[in-house]
């Protein structure tokens, strides 16, 4: 099925049976808002993809290799959306095709196999790149992020269960405001570059479970202003440097059983408005109470049933 949509021009492909290596012949037949637009075209595609701002792909095929004389004429694509639909993720044979999409600003990549993300950081105007329930951990390691030229500000990765490590080259991305890598159950390593991440504001690494530390480097970043490790189950020990972050005011920890004690540098984190923990937790604060005289500590109840499901994960 088809839907296009005005205001900014919208366009939804779910596939079927049909491939999207057939579009041409199955857009004549198959559109099926054609109110929306006005027309159709036996050529429809060439006329209407120039206008497209948004396409959202939902994928039904295990493998999915789209033409690239329909997506390349897209040069008004800001957004875009591919989700597979399948029992396992869909793959991908190429992403090469992306790279001329010249104005893309989002793009969420939701239960797919994805060969590089190479041709994702060519992008110079790219914004946002979210991954959700993705086969990645070959497409980052093998790729080089030396020198990127995108100026990605938000980067999320969840639920990938494949991601035990990432590449020291994420660390290059120095224009990341927002870095969320959540429910990755086997990455228990965070690159030591961290700190080269000079402007990011917001760090979450809830319920990575096998995570043990957090770099040294993390003290460089001195506009975080949000950090969450809540459900790091195996977090052991926070760095001593975690006291340099000057602009640091929320602090999520609630599920960190692993941690017994906090270090001293902590009484420096004089902005730090709000730490969110859960009730054991809390007693190791009580150390710094008069040291940080704006801290609310919020105490929120463990889930034993959910903590125990996190473990067996």
């Amino acid at each position: 099925m088809v839907v296009a949509n005005k205001a900014p021009f919208q366009l939804v492909l779910n596939e079927s049976e049909e491939k999207f290596d057939q579009l041409p012949s199955y857009f004549t037949t198959h559109f099926t808002n054609a109110d929306s637009v006005g027309f159709i075209f036996s050529n429809w595609h060439y006329v209407i993809a120039h206008y497209v701002e948004k396409l959202t792909l939902n994928i039904r095929s295990k493998t999915c290799s789209l033409p690239p004389n329909f997506i390349t004429r897209m040069n008004q694509l800001k957004v875009l959306s591919v989700t597979g639909c399948s029992d396992y993720p869909s793959k991908f044979h190429d992403l090469s095709f992306i790279e001329r999409l010249t104005n893309l600003k989002s793009i969420r990549f939701e239960h797919v196999s994805v060969p590089s993300i190479q041709p994702i950081l060519a992008l110079k105007n790219l914004k946002q790149l979210t991954f959700v329930m993705c086969e990645i951990s070959d497409a980052f390691m093998s790729c080089s992020i030396d020198s990127p030229d995108t100026s990605l500000t938000s980067l999320e990765i969840d639920t990938c269960y494949d991601v035990k490590q990432l590449p020291s080259g994420l660390c290059n991305l120095v224009q990341l405001k927002k870095l969320s890598i959540t429910n990755c159950h086997e990455l228990s390593v965070v690159p030591k570059g961290l700190g080269n991440l000079s402007n990011l504001e917001m760090l979450s690494l809830h319920c990575c479970t096998k995570l043990q530390e957090l770099p040294d480097s993390i003290g460089n970043l001195r506009k975080l202003s949000f950090i969450d490790v809540s459900d790091c189950l195996s977090l052991s020990v926070l760095p001593e440097e975690i006291g340099e972050l000057c602009g640091l005011k929320v602090l999520k920890m609630n599920g960190c059983g692993g941690l017994q004690e906090l270090p001293m540098s902590i009484s420096e984190l004089w902005r730090l408005e709000e730490v969110i923990c859960d009730e054991e937790t809390s007693y190791l604060w009580m150390d710094f109470e008069t040291d940080l005289q704006k801290l609310k500590i919020n105490i929120v109840e463990e889930d034993r049933l959910e903590s125990l499901m996190k473990i067996v994960q």
